[in-house]
C-alpha cells in the first residue's frame, strides 16, 4: 500500500542516517573534538589551551581520526617536541590535552576505542622551586613595581603576603573580599569549592585604597582594558626582575624569579618561621601534604629540642621517684 511504501521510505532514510552517523563517528579528527572541548573551557585556562594545540598539536593532529592516533604517534610526537627544545613541562601539558580530548570524545559518545595516552609514559617533572626571595629583595622589587606600575604592585603585594597564584589574583571581584572577617574568598573550578585567604594589614589598607566609589560585586579588581578579566600579569614584572639582576648568572628554571615565586617565598617565610605543615597547607590552600612537604626543610630543627625535653621530663621523673624511695625508707626506719 502507499501508507506501507512511504514507511519503506522513512525506514530507509533513518536508517541512512543512522548510518552516516555512525559514518562520522567512525572518522571524528581529533581537531572536531577539541573544538568542542575548547567550549567548556573559560578564561585564561581557554587560551592558553587553545594556543598550545595551535602551536603543538594541530599541525601533528588536528585532522586525524581519533581512531588512527596510537600510543606509536604519541611516542614520535614526544621525541620530535624534544628536537624542537620544548620542556618536560611543556611536552607533559600538550600530553594532557590529548588525553582529555580521547577521555571527552568516549564520554559524549562520539568514540568507543581506547585512550592512546594510557600506554605512554609521560615526561617526569622536576619543576619544584627552590628560590625564594629574602626580605630585603621582597622590599626591593615591591618598591621599584610601585615606581612602574602600582597595579603590578598590587598584585604582587597580594601574591606575596596571601600566596595567591596569579590566576587567582586575576580572577578577584570585588564581591570575593570580607573586609569584616578579613577574609578572600577564592573558588577553584577544578575542586568545585571555595577557598579562604586572609588579608594582611598592608594587603587590606591596599584593597581599601583601589576600592571605587560605586563598586559592583562582579567587577574585577585588577580589570583588564575593556573592563574584563586582565589576560595575565603585566610584563612590568618580568622586566623589573631583570633590570633588578634577581636571575643575573641564573640557569637553573626552578631558581629564576617569576611571578610564582612570590606564592613561592609566602610559603617559605611561614616554614622559617616555624609554622606547621598543616597550617601551611591550608594556607597555601595545597591538595594534599606531599606538595606542603618541600618547604619543611625551611622549617626551626625542633627534633634535638624535643628529645632533649623528652630526656629532661625522664630524668625529672627519676628523681622523684628516688626522693619517694628515700622517703619510704625513713618512714619504715
Amino acid at each position: 500500500t502507499l501508507e506501507e511504501m512511504r514507511a519503506m521510505d522513512r525506514d530507509r532514510i533513518e536508517a541512512a542516517q543512522q548510518e552516516a552517523e555512525a559514518e562520522a563517528r567512525l572518522n571524528i579528527t581529533f581537531g572536531e573534538v577539541f573544538v568542542r572541548y575548547l567550549d567548556t573551557l573559560k578564561g585564561g585556562h581557554r587560551k592558553s589551551t587553545e594556543s598550545r594545540y595551535r602551536t603543538h598539536l594541530a599541525p601533528v593532529f588536528g585532522a586525524k581520526p581519533l581512531r588512527s592516533i596510537s600510543p606509536f604517534d604519541l611516542e614520535r610526537f614526544k621525541s620530535q617536541a624534544k628536537t624542537r627544545i620544548l620542556s618536560a613541562k611543556s611536552i607533559h601539558h600538550d600530553l594532557c590535552i590529548v588525553r582529555t580530548v580521547f577521555r571527552k570524545a568516549a564520554a559524549w559518545g562520539l568514540y568507543s576505542g581506547g585512550n592512546p595516552c594510557d600506554k605512554v609514559a609521560f615526561p617526569k617533572l622536576n619543576n619544584k622551586r627552590i628560590r625564594y626571595l629574602s626580605i630585603e629583595e621582597a622590599h626591593t622589587l615591591l618598591a621599584a613595581l610601585r615606581e612602574r606600575s602600582p597595579q603590578t604592585a598590587d598584585q604582587a603585594l597580594l601574591a606575596l603576603h596571601c600566596g595567591l597564584r596569579a590566576g587567582e589574583v586575576l580572577d578577584l571581584r570585588w564581591g570575593n573580599l570580607d573586609f569584616k572577617a578579613r577574609v578572600i574568598h577564592l573558588f577553584d573550578p577544578k575542586a568545585g569549592e571555595s577557598q579562604q585567604a586572609f588579608m594582611t594589614d598592608q594587603v587590606e589598607e591596599m584593597l581599601l585604597s583601589r576600592l571605587p566609589e560605586n563598586v559592583r560585586p562582579a567587577d574585577y579588581i585588577f580589570p583588564g582594558r575593556d573592563g574584563g578579566r586582565q589576560f595575565g600579569i603585566s610584563c612590568t614584572f618580568v622586566r623589573t626582575v631583570a633590570d633588578l639582576g634577581l636571575n643575573d648568572g641564573v640557569d637553573d628554571a626552578r631558581e629564576r624569579v617569576v611571578f610564582h615565586s612570590l606564592r613561592h617565598t609566602f610559603c617559605s617565610w611561614l616554614a622559617l618561621q616555624g609554622t606547621p605543615l598543616y597550617s601551611i597547607q591550608r594556607l597555601a590552600r595545597h591538595k594534599s601534604i606531599a606538595m606542603t612537604e618541600r618547604y619543611a626543610h625551611l622549617a626551626p630543627d625542633h627534633k634535638q629540642d624535643a628529645v632533649n625535653g623528652m630526656a629532661a621530663m625522664f630524668a625529672e621523673g627519676a628523681g622523684e621517684v628516688k626522693q619517694a624511695a628515700a622517703g619510704g625508707k625513713r618512714a619504715r626506719r
